[in-house]
């Protein structure tokens, strides 16, 4: 007698599959809900199915990997700090060079204004 298989019964991909999705939003920042929203649409699932079959079968499986993966963000943010701090301070460096720069134009503008009046009068007289 052959055991029938259940059209929606979950194979060893599709688990791997939703714990690959669920790992990577995590590790992103993202949530599980999330992660369950997009495992649906690739499995052809409800994300309630996700979500079930991730809480009651694979969570333990994967307790570590979604540990190391919930402390990865942090270190990311850190370093996303980091880029966001050296861009803000070079953003800082540039602003305050094109102020000087502009000074400077300013001050050849109004010379060059100046010259061009003095020109005009003497053409004038």
């Amino acid at each position: 007698m052959e055991l029938k298989k259940r059209k929606d019964q979950w194979t060893k991909e599709d688990d791997e599959r939703l714990a690959e999705i669920v790992l990577h939003n995590v590790q992103n920042g993202k949530t599980q809900l999330e992660a369950f929203e997009m495992a649906a649409v690739e499995l052809g699932r409800t994300k309630q199915a996700c979500g079930f079959r991730w809480n009651k079968t694979l969570r333990g499986q994967y307790s570590q990997s979604l540990l190391a993966v919930r402390n990865q963000p942090q270190q990311s943010m850190r370093s996303h700090l980091k880029l966001a701090l050296t861009s803000f301070d070079e953003l800082t460096e540039a602003y305050q060079n094109l102020e000087i720069r502009h000074r400077e134009l300013q001050n050849e503008h109004e010379k060059l204004v100046k010259w061009l009046q003095q020109g005009y009068s003497l053409m004038k007289d």
